[in-house]
């Protein structure tokens, strides 16, 4: 079972370790230090004060394995874009779906958002997986959405939900 709270300085070093893991292609965040990701984690309460993004670590058996959040677009009080990251000893073990399911409940209890989008590079089977099992729907393909770490673009897709 997984739980999701708060992210705090103290996941930095977890997190560092997880986002520069060589197997992640799709995850575009490589932190070059544990002290960047210090800094990177000091401005989450100044998103969540600006309501521009709610950043959540999740645990297994008090372990940290991944961070997720939302992204509440510009100009927009009720769309989200939910991202997250997860350690690679847990592909592939239905925590990515179980997760999204317990940010949906935030986003749409605590935040009223309304509509919730998922970005993935093409390639990216395993993300899209999550998506069709937490019932996205496939909007279309957005053209040079993505950069990549190698400042190259990437096409991406775009699924969405309709909460009300």
């Amino acid at each position: 079972m997984i739980n999701i709270r708060l992210q705090k300085i103290s996941d930095a070093k977890r997190f560092y370790e997880i986002l520069n893991n060589p197997s992640f292609k799709y995850f575009n965040v490589q932190p070059n230090s544990i002290e960047e990701e210090i800094e990177y984690l000091k401005w989450n309460e100044k998103r969540i004060k600006d309501n521009i993004e709610y950043n959540y670590t999740i645990l297994k058996d008090r372990d940290v394995i991944w961070a997720i959040g939302v992204k509440i677009k510009p100009n927009s009080n009720f769309i989200g874009e939910i991202w997250y990251f997860l350690d690679e000893k847990y592909w592939w073990h239905g925590i990515t779906s179980q997760a999204v399911k317990l940010i949906e409940e935030v986003c749409i209890h605590k935040l009223n958002l309304t509509r919730l989008e998922i970005y993935m590079q093409l390639e990216n089977k395993a993300s899209e997986k999550v998506a069709i099992k937490n019932f996205y729907e496939k909007e279309g393909i957005l053209k040079q959405f993505i950069k990549h770490k190698d400042s190259s673009k990437k096409d991406c897709y775009l699924y969405a939900k309709i909460v009300w």
